[in-house]
């Protein structure tokens, strides 16, 4: 499974955000409560039901 793009709305720290991941490799860098770990909360929940 490939996740090409994300998008948030509400969520969180996010009012909305849109993220298109690489084709190869995405990494997430940012300070320390920018929401990084929230990107990776909300691709967990989106894929909860199939994990």
């Amino acid at each position: 499974m490939r996740i090409d793009k994300l998008s948030l709305l509400n969520f969180r720290c996010f009012r909305q955000l849109d993220i298109t991941f690489d084709e190869h490799i995405t990494i997430l860098v940012a300070p320390n409560g920018a929401g990084k770990t929230t990107v990776l909360d909300a691709i967990r929940l989106a894929l909860f039901p199939f994990i």
